[in-house]
């Protein structure tokens, strides 16, 4: 990246984690392909590799939390995130 502030940037944030939680309406994991695969565009740009996507579906507010998979998932990496071993 061209900040001359922060020299290695691109090094930097390559190394980090990343949890990507999109949220939609009807069929959001067909929907939400547009959007992943502009993300994992990104992310080969900034040589990231750690990456991983939580899709749910919900309306209105509170409305994921009728989506059983999405919030098993979501306790499962809360699980792993108290533990520090996220994505290993």
């Amino acid at each position: 990246m061209r900040d001359t502030q922060i020299d290695n940037f691109k090094e930097i944030m390559s190394q980090k984690k990343y949890l990507i939680l999109i949220i939609g309406g009807d069929n959001p994991h067909t929907k939400a392909q547009p959007l992943v695969n502009q993300f994992k565009l990104i992310f080969e740009f900034m040589n990231i590799t750690n990456y991983r996507f939580l899709i749910g579906e919900g309306n209105k507010p509170f409305d994921i939390l009728n989506d059983s998979q999405f919030i098993e998932e979501l306790a499962n990496i809360n699980l792993a995130l108290k533990k520090g071993d996220i994505y290993d």
